[in-house]
């Protein structure tokens, strides 16, 4: 037995077993998505936040990116406590410890913002979504008369898709959909390259479920984007314009690949005939920074969404997260009343 798995087993033999579970519940909470915890998280969480600092006494955690993460030791351990109790153990690939503990922070907050009464909640972090044609960035947007301009329609390559996938919006619902198969067969044909685009946080809120739970589910929804509605967190930092400019283009490019190839027919309109939304959610640390970025954006209006329409710019802050501090029952009750409504395709 190693010097860490002595102390542990001392640490829990000095607690009673309610204690012992929490320190084995909290090292549990270390995993792929969520690699990089601190004092704020656990609480948010409803975990003991000085567990943290045992965990690290005893050398399974260790300090980084203003967290903790997992030892060596710590991941033997871990891996031993997930098969003792019958969890999948798998490895944590390489990381950035401050991004991940930003979009832990920010999941949690998000999670605790509304309740997400008669529907149910899917996030991921960092989920990677392809998307084709990958085009540069000079092929994507420019500025304008001191306003963004996104110039992707032009691009040959996104004249080609058009052409290859006409069907979209209702009418598509009668035609089967081309899929991964059509989209492989074009990136082949025209030459074009895949990319792969990363949100800090994705949210697939799926409301009324009752209602949609018996649909039957399309074989080539492979980004599960059907009968959802769609909230893409994008950390912004203020003055770092053209990363977000590239991220909502992209988004665009993402989105056109869901009306033309995978959901044609289904991706702005349900299964019930009710709109599905597409927001871009500008996610900030601090209100000044938010309301810098959103008065920047703002300037840009519906330039930011034209080409890609029905879309909606929004913005939250950690700050603005934290003081909320009852959560409201819908997503839409949330959108309404909490966010920062920066361009709407709607008015």
């Amino acid at each position: 037995m190693t010097c860490a798995e002595e102390a542990l087993v001392k640490m829990l033999d000095d607690m009673n077993p309610v204690c012992g579970d929490k320190i084995e519940r909290a090292l549990l909470l270390f995993d792929e998505e969520f690699p990089c915890w601190d004092e704020e998280t656990f609480a948010l969480a409803g975990e003991d936040f000085t567990t943290l600092k045992k965990l690290c006494e005893i050398g399974l955690l260790a300090e980084a990116g203003r967290g903790y993460v997992l030892t060596a030791e710590g991941g033997r351990v871990h891996a031993e406590c997930s098969e003792r109790l019958g969890l999948p153990a798998r490895q944590i690939g390489d990381f950035d410890a401050g991004e991940a503990l930003w979009n832990n922070r920010l999941y949690l907050l998000m999670d605790r913002a509304f309740v997400g009464q008669f529907g149910i909640k899917e996030y991921s972090v960092n989920e990677p979504l392809s998307f084709a044609p990958d085009l540069k960035r000079e092929e994507l947007w420019k500025i304008e008369d001191g306003r963004v301009k996104y110039i992707w329609r032009e691009a040959p390559l996104v004249r080609s898709l058009l052409a290859t996938f006409p069907r979209w919006g209702v009418a598509a619902r009668k035609f089967a959909s081309p899929g991964s198969e059509g989209m492989i067969k074009w990136v082949k044909e025209a030459g074009a390259s895949i990319g792969e685009l990363r949100f800090n946080l994705l949210l697939r809120s799926r409301y009324d479920f009752e209602l949609y739970r018996k649909e039957a589910p399309l074989p080539e929804d492979v980004f599960r984007m059907k009968d959802a509605d769609r909230l893409f967190f994008f950390r912004a930092k203020e003055g770092r314009y053209d990363e977000i400019y590239d991220a909502i283009g992209r988004l665009h490019i993402f989105m056109l690949d869901q009306r033309r190839v995978y959901i044609p027919g289904y991706a702005d309109i349900d299964a019930h005939e009710q709109e599905n939304w597409t927001m871009f959610v500008v996610a900030a640390e601090s209100e000044r920074e938010l309301e810098s970025v959103a008065e920047r954006l703002a300037r840009d209006g519906k330039n930011l969404i034209e080409p890609a329409a029905p879309l909606f710019i929004i913005g939250t802050s950690m700050e603005r997260l934290r003081r909320q501090e009852e959560p409201e029952d819908t997503i839409y009750d949330w959108f309404c009343d909490r966010s920062v409504h920066i361009v709407r395709p709607d008015v």
